[in-house]
Parts: structure tokens; sequence; C-alpha cells
């Protein structure tokens, strides 16, 4: 779906929706079990357990930021509410104002936090055979599976009751447009399927100190960005021009080409489902310039490169750059892990030279079953979990960077803790952002696609041939 689709599907439903309610990548399976979202970053919880207020008593925030809003808030008073999420920084960085709710709603929280397979494996036996035990659970590429199953309950209902939400005080359009079109089933749905929670948007990282020593200007182009590359490489000692995702996963290496292609003007389907659009000239060139790129800059081993790999591989200074989700890659690569935590710049993803900015970008989101026994008290949740007050003060109080919301990248509190290069860059490319559409079997069809472009890494087979490989696989997976 091209950026032009996305936003008229966004005028002529998000936004009539929206009107109406006030209006990452991740996953996969990486061989190291984490994604892109960095879900590998302990949580803190454990399965059961309820929040808990701070040591001194005080709340994280005070309840007049929420009274203001025209919502019931304690009709629900003496309910809980169950949450099935996986080990993720939102998690730690909400947690602690938990209470806040409790005290606002007198509903209270109960945490089911579990490594990243293991909850995926029990939310869908959870949907599937009706169960209901999670109120509010993480949800991701599967989303659109899920929807056509009829496991998850559209919230536009929700929407319209004025006793759970206010469009006024809630500012849906303070929502990044992406981070909304993606809550609609990336367009493959007219109704919200869930609320957005974080979301990662890729960016370029590149060493600033070798950048000045060889006289190179950030790239612009992936021509430049390859030529920059190629100078690393041949001139500096036990230094790779390049690092990137060549694993396969649907958060892996196709997370990444997944944006090149967009530049080159193509799309996953020329024609949905009937006509897989990894056989076109631009899905190819694109795979042409990332297989080569890495075979030719990258370090031994490149189609192994998960991206913890990338990551470290960035930290201990043997790489020049990379293209890789800003909202996970700057605290680790410019915190107390890192050895070159004053020498790495930030910039936007490199574009075609006659090609258009499209930055991928994975949103995580919260949704509710259609057997949920608390659906209504979830989306109380869901309001206050991602309405302006508790976002802000997780990202100005607390260390989260991966904010939905417009305000927050644009506050000065915020900007100051983070950098101000960071955000504007990392906000530019939120606003311009073409994440990827899930239809009900990327999950299958992805994995294969990773599979063939891991393949062409490898040198096992041309890029061409792994991605009409990969075409034909996809049409067949919806003809079966």
């Amino acid at each position: 779906m091209t950026n032009s689709n996305r936003r008229t599907f966004l005028k002529a439903t998000g936004v009539g929706l929206l009107g109406g309610l006030a209006g990452c990548t991740r996953g996969g399976d990486g061989s190291d079990g984490s994604g892109s979202d960095g879900s590998s970053d302990g949580s803190g919880g454990s399965d059961g357990g309820t929040s808990t207020a701070g040591s001194d008593g005080e709340l994280a925030v005070p309840l007049s930021e929420y009274e203001d809003a025209d919502i019931d808030w304690r009709q629900f008073e003496g309910s809980s509410i169950n949450i099935g999420a996986v080990q993720h920084p939102w998690v730690s960085a909400i947690k602690p104002a938990v209470p806040v709710f409790e005290e606002l709603t007198g509903i209270d929280v109960v945490w089911n936090v579990l490594p990243e397979q293991q909850f995926r494996t029990k939310r869908q036996t959870d949907v599937s055979t009706g169960a209901g035990q999670f109120d509010v659970f993480y949800m991701d590429q599967v989303v659109n599976q899920f929807r056509e199953e009829g496991w998850i309950q559209p919230l536009d209902p929700f929407f319209d009751d004025d006793s759970l939400f206010d469009e006024d005080w809630y500012e849906p359009d303070d929502l990044f447009e992406a981070s909304r079109w993606q809550a609609h089933g990336g367009g493959y749905s007219d109704t919200w399927t869930g609320m957005p929670i974080t979301v990662e948007v890729q960016t370029q990282f590149y060493r600033k100190d070798l950048y000045e020593k060889h006289g190179l200007e950030v790239a612009e182009t992936l021509e430049q960005f390859r030529q920059n590359a190629k100078t690393i490489h041949e001139n500096e000692s036990d230094v790779v021009g390049t690092v990137g995702r060549g694993d396969k996963g649907y958060g892996m290496n196709i997370y990444i080409l997944n944006t090149f292609l967009r530049q080159n003007g193509a799309e996953l389907w020329d024609s949905f489902p009937d006509d897989s659009g990894l056989d076109s000239d631009g899905v190819i060139d694109a795979a042409e310039w990332y297989v080569s790129l890495l075979q030719d800059y990258g370090p031994e081993g490149a189609s192994t490169q998960t991206w913890s790999d990338v990551l470290s591989t960035m930290q201990e200074g043997r790489a020049g750059h990379i293209v890789s989700d800003a909202n996970l890659f700057w605290p680790g690569l410019t915190g107390s892990d890192s050895s070159v935590a004053d020498k790495v710049g930030i910039a936007k993803v490199p574009s075609p030279a006659d090609g258009q900015f499209s930055p991928n970008a994975f949103n995580w989101q919260i949704s509710t079953s259609k057997n949920a026994q608390n659906s209504e008290q979830a989306f109380l949740f869901m309001v206050w979990a991602s309405s302006q007050p508790t976002n802000t003060w997780m990202h100005v109080e607390g260390d989260a960077a991966f904010s939905v919301r417009q305000s927050v990248w644009e506050n000065d509190e915020f900007r100051s803790r983070v950098g101000e290069n960071f955000a504007q860059v990392t906000l530019e490319s939120l606003q311009e952002a073409a994440p990827d559409p899930f239809d009900r079997k990327y999950p299958e069809w992805g994995q294969r696609y990773s599979e063939e472009l891991q393949r062409a890494i490898a040198g096992q087979k041309s890029a061409e041939e792994a991605m009409t490989q990969a075409a034909s696989i996809a049409e067949d997976i919806y003809s079966n």
C-alpha cells in the first residue's frame, strides 16, 4: 500500500472514524529469540501480581491531569483487569504510573508479563479457545489474522460511548498518522483493532569520527551510503563499512529491506492477494542493493546477523554506519554500554536518488479480545495509558523514547533529555513513516520471504532469483 493510498484510507475511513471518536519490526523468529522492538529488555514483570504505589505513596501523575476529561472513570470501581504483555520497555516505563490508574478508577491491574514466544503461544490459546483470560493484550503483526478470525474486538463502539471516551480531552489527532493507520490493521480494517502504545522508526546511525577522518558527508542517497561504506571498509582495520540485519524473520532482514523497496516505488503486493510485488523491478533493485552492500562491506556471516548483533557491532566500534530502529538503538549507542557513545550521529534513512523518503516503522498496540471478561474496563485502561498526561510523564520523567504522540516529540523537556537532533530526526521520520501493512498471512509468507533474502545474502542464489521465488511463495499461500 503506497503512502498515497495510506493517506487516502485515513481520509476516507480513519479520519472519519476519528471524527466520530474525535479524532515494528518486530517479531519474526530471529535466531536469538529477540526482535526489532528490543523486547529482550526485562520488564521486571512476571506472571501475576498487581502493581503497587511508589515507596513514598505519592502518585506519579496528579489525578487532576485526568479529572478534566468528560469520562466516568469510576463506573467500574471494585473490578480488575488482566493484562497480557511481553517483556518490553513499555511495561517497565508504565508500571510506576499504574497506581494512578488504580486510584483514578478503582480498578485493579493484574500483570501477566512473559517472554515473547511464550506470550504469543499463551495469547493465541486464550483467544482461539474463547477463554478470555486477558482483558488487554499486546498485539503485533498477527493483528489481521486475529481480526479475520473474530478473536479481537473492534474498539469503535467504546469510542462512541460518551461515558468511556472524551475526544476533546484525548486528542487522537496527536497520535501519528502512521500509528493510527497501523491500528486500523494497516489499511485492512475500517475499525480500530487496538490502541498504539509504542513506535519504532528507522533512521541512519553513523560514526562521526570516521566520517570526519575520511571527509565523508552524511548520505542522503543509497549510492552515497554505499560509497561511505566502501571508503571506511577499505581504509580502516577491524572496522567494516556497514552492518545490517541479514537473519531471517519478518522482524529481521525484510524489516530493513521493506523501506528500500517502498523508496523504489514498489509494494509488497501489486494486487492483493493475487499478484505479489516481490518480483517487481523495484523490489529486485532494492534487494540487489542491500545484498551487495552487506556482501561487499559487511561483516563475515552477514546473513546470520540479528538486530542485537548489529547493535553490539556498532556499540563496539566495529562498523561505520547502519540503518536501524532509532527508538531502540539510540539509547544503546549513546549509553554506558557503548564504547563509541560520544561518536555516534543520527540522520534520516537514505533514499534512492529518484525515490521517495519512506522509512519503515513498527507499532506495538494493545487490544482486547471478543471473549474478554472486562472489555470496557480494558478500554478505560487503553485510553488512560495512551493519553497525553500518561504518555508525557513516561517520556519526560521516565526513560521511554518511543512515543506515538507528536506532542511528546515536540516537548522541550523531552527533547532536552534525549537530544535535539535525535528528537528532530525521529519526529520528521515518524511524520513520513510508511509501516508495513500486515495482511492476515504476512507472518507465514513474510517468514518465507525473509528466508529467501537470507539465502541471497549468504550467496546461495541471486537477489533476483530469491525475490522471484518469494513472490511465487506468497501467491501460492493465498491460492491454497
